[in-house]
């Protein structure tokens, strides 16, 4: 029998899904060293120091993980209640990530961390300011966001929550209004070899450039480690770093 509960069927809500338990599968989404390989290159790039960090929107904890074992005492906020028991021992705080303030001290965070977040939010800035509180006078806040110009034809709605989108400009603007300092905004490419050979991104370019096929995008024959290269030539993100 189904009860309806202030006009909701209550069939309805046992039946919906948490994000995670959709998404964030093993099976969609395996474990890989990857985290590890971008949170140690994050720290020695763009951080360039350890302490108190805590990652906002950290879902299944893969980067809390890789983030702790790069020296960082580590917590997270994520709106889906798996997020606490995918993200154990490390502590998580469950709040809607785009009207409400978080639990934690203001002002206690080395680094403030968030990746592929702001891109899901109608108004990003309430969420800027928000991170931005948490910083002390010397932290660094670093958001990681597909770019509009890499991915608006087609790769940004491969995921039907994302609905604002950033280029270079935008996301500066975006950070000056919520308060930030010493912003710098730049291209990512999510390829390890790159960061180790940055003149590789040439290669990636002339990748991007040719009609290759890729998963998830449309059906492929590549082995799986080379469609992640055509994948993320073609899907280079926004990453930006700012102090309070």
């Amino acid at each position: 029998m189904n009860i309806k509960r202030n006009g909701i069927d209550s069939s309805s809500q046992e039946t919906k899904k948490d994000y995670l338990d959709v998404f964030y599968t093993n099976s969609m989404r395996p474990p890989s060293n990857y985290p590890q390989k971008l949170a140690t290159h994050l720290r020695d790039n763009f951080i360039c120091k350890t302490g108190k960090l805590v990652d906002l929107g950290c879902g299944r904890g893969d980067m809390l993980r890789a983030f702790d074992s790069a020296g960082y005492d580590v917590c997270g906020t994520d709106l889906s209640p798996s997020a606490k028991k995918n993200c154990a021992p490390h502590p998580v705080e469950i709040i809607d990530l785009e009207t409400n303030k978080t639990g934690l001290m203001p002002g206690s965070f080395d680094v403030v961390f968030s990746k592929s977040v702001i891109e899901h939010l109608q108004d990003p800035i309430p969420f800027l300011e928000n991170a931005r509180e948490l910083l002390n006078e010397e932290g660094k806040a670093i958001f990681m966001t597909p770019s509009w110009i890499h991915h608006g034809w087609g790769p940004f709605y491969l995921d039907h929550t994302h609905v604002t989108p950033f280029t270079k400009p935008s996301l500066r603007d975006a950070m000056i209004l919520a308060g930030y300092k010493d912003i710098k905004v730049t291209y990512f490419y999510q390829l390890p070899s790159i960061w180790k050979f940055p003149f590789l991104k040439f290669f990636a370019k002339f990748i991007a450039f040719l009609p290759l096929r890729y998963r998830p995008m449309y059906d492929s024959f590549w082995t799986e480690g080379f469609n992640k290269y055509i994948r993320f030539s073609n899907e280079v993100m926004l990453i930006a770093t700012a102090s309070r």
